[in-house]
């Protein structure tokens, strides 16, 4: 072959290759952001820390954990009936946590505090509040919250954060 059809056919095997390459890039990828003379920074939401939101998430993903382990139980057509209402129970009972939990950050919030933590285990309740400091009497507002809104006879933990 003739050493001008090899070039040829070599550029244009290329650009054939980048024309296709740039076709299938997501369009995102080429937005132009406007530019301002305003300077941007970082933006801090002050009412939740780091620390609280990574417990946040670390409880959402548990219970989200318990509530998909069992909704797999539910639409399985290898187990029992009887394993289907537990597994529906399980999922019932966890949503109720969940609710329980949240309503208990809300109450123990409207005391005052910015940032709060509350998470059922086993054997007892975690309450995690952040605070420059906190009285005996504080402590027993808290205590008092979780006795008569958690409908159990599990004991609080009760963990300051400053």
């Amino acid at each position: 072959m003739n050493r001008q059809v090899v070039s040829f056919l070599s550029l244009f095997g290329l650009v054939l290759v980048l024309s296709v390459y740039y076709i299938l890039l997501p369009t995102n990828l080429f937005i132009n952001v406007p530019s301002t003379d305003k300077e941007v920074g970082t933006i801090i939401n002050p009412s939740q820390d780091v620390y609280f939101e990574t417990l946040f998430y670390e409880l959402d993903a548990k219970h989200q954990e318990v509530i998909d382990e069992n909704l797999a139980i539910v639409v399985s057509s290898e187990v029992s009936n009887q394993q289907k209402e537990v597994a529906l129970n399980a999922i019932l009972s966890e949503k109720e946590i969940i609710s329980l939990e949240n309503t208990l950050v809300g109450l123990i919030k409207e005391e005052g505090y910015s940032n709060v933590y509350v998470e059922y285990l086993d054997n007892s309740i975690k309450v995690v509040v952040k605070a420059e400091e906190v009285t005996n009497e504080q402590a027993a507002a808290i205590f008092t919250i979780v006795f008569e809104n958690s409908e159990t006879n599990l004991i609080p933990e009760l963990e300051i954060i400053s």
